[in-house]
């Protein structure tokens, strides 16, 4: 009984990471945005990757949600940044190094 539970348990996490819910634990960059500020949680960010990010979530008019960047340049968004601006995201951010 108890494992029904449990695997119950993992079942919701893993549909709440997938679906854009939660962000993904393994994340090793963690940016949220609450109240219409950005901030990074965990990992690091540039200042003006940080100031681009901020234009670009301002302009799309997200107030709220999260950005993960995992290993091998994956991101993830939460559901509430539309997907017209991920592109732009992606490039901002993964491009912060160069």
């Amino acid at each position: 009984m108890w494992i029904l539970i449990i695997g119950g348990l993992v079942s919701v996490v893993a549909a709440s990471v997938w679906l854009g819910f939660l962000p993904p634990p393994h994340a090793t960059t963690l940016i949220r945005i609450s109240g219409g500020q950005l901030y990074v949680t965990r990992g690091g960010l540039k200042a003006h990757a940080k100031q681009d990010v901020s234009e670009i979530l301002r302009d799309a008019g997200v107030s709220h949600g999260f950005i993960a960047i995992a290993r091998r340049n994956r991101v993830t968004f939460s559901r509430r940044i539309p997907t017209t601006v991920h592109q732009r995201l992606r490039n901002v951010l993964l491009n912060q190094w160069i």
